[in-house]
This record gives C-alpha cells, structure tokens and sequence, in this order.
C-alpha cells in the first residue's frame, strides 16, 4: 500500500482499496501507452483525484506531464436531488448536498498533498449542464472515474464521456452497488462489467 495513499484517504467516502485502485489503474494506463487524459466524475474532498495525480506524476515522463491532466468534474454543492431510479438514496431520505465539498476546499487538500493545481482541468457545473459543452475539441480518455451516486448523474457522464475512453482505457464505477448508477451502466453500455472497473475494448 502506498503510504501517501493512506493519508488521501482520511479525506475520503470510498474505501483506502478504492483508492488504491485509482492509483494502480492510472498508473497501468501510463505504462500501457493508454492515450489520454484522465477524468474523475464527482470529486468529493478529492481523494481519488490525489490518487491518479500521484500516479500520473510518478510514472509519467516529462513530456506525457505536459500532455496529460486530471480532469474534475463537480457541481461543488453536493449530491442532488434523488430521483426513482435511486431506492437506497429515496429509502434513507437523503437531502440534495450530500458530500459536499466547494472547489476551494478541494483545492485547498490537493495544494497540501503537494500537488500543483496546473495538473488539474475543474469543470464546476451540474453534469448535464457542463458535459455538452465542455469538450469542444474533445480529448482522449485514459481512465473514466465515475462517482455520480445517482442513476441521472451517471448517465449523463457515461453518454457523454464513455465515447471518449480510448481503445484499452479503463472505467472505474464507484457506486456499483447503487442500482441506480448500476443501471445507468448498463442501460447505456449494454450490459455489466462490474464490479467496480472495466478495460474497455472496441
């Protein structure tokens, strides 16, 4: 385990795995010539954005630093409003807000792990405000980190960014066992890789 790892995760609502994930899935990414940019969909305290920025610096060389960045997708105001395809949201009565964290406060942990913020693209706007327009001349996908919680929030990033995932790039699903982002997986890709992460292959 990657001790730094350890202190991203005292930060985050995924487990201190999860985030080990993050970390070795970028890093196969560089070492297999995966090209691309790497995308984190729903930041929370910015745990898992820590992770791939740490592999990404350990592994990349000063050329692939140039090129590539973490891209951070986030409303910044927290979950929204659940809606039907989202029973474990409904069921427990969450309010719209949970989890949230401003993009200051982001930046402030990332800053103090000692990143510099020129490795990160912040995309701040609810996801189907943001996605449509924010890639006018898109950009290859390396790793897609989707962790949208509901049903909505998933479907409209997959729709919108499972197409640029390159051709042996990786899609980590936090929210699996959610049935709504579950579905929303399936629903848009055809059917389930889970759990949690997929090499997308064609």
């Amino acid at each position: 385990m990657h001790a730094r790892l350890e202190q991203f995760a005292k930060r985050a609502y995924s487990s201190l795995e999860t985030i080990q994930a993050s970390y070795d899935i970028v890093r196969a990414a560089i070492q297999n010539g995966i090209p691309g940019d790497f995308v984190e969909c729903g930041v929370a305290a910015g745990a898992n954005a820590a992770a791939m920025a740490l592999a990404m610096i350990e592994v990349c060389d000063e050329e692939c630093r140039f090129y590539r960045k973490v891209h951070l997708f986030d409303s910044f105001t927290g979950i929204p409003q659940a809606g039907p395809e989202d029973p474990e949201f409904l069921a427990a009565g969450h309010k719209p807000g949970l989890t949230a964290h401003s993009r200051k406060e982001v930046e402030r942990n990332l800053t103090e792990w000692g990143f510099p913020l020129d490795l990160f693209v912040f995309h701040e706007g609810m996801f189907e405000d943001v996605l449509p327009f924010m890639m006018g001349n898109p950009p290859a996908i390396s790793v897609l980190r989707l962790d949208g919680d509901l049903y909505e929030s998933t479907k409209v990033c997959i729709e919108h960014l499972y197409p640029l995932v390159s051709k042996g790039g990786w899609v980590i699903v936090d929210d699996w066992d959610l049935s709504g982002a579950r579905k929303a997986v399936i629903d848009h890709v055809g059917h389930g890789f889970g759990p949690i992460y997929w090499s997308k292959q064609s």
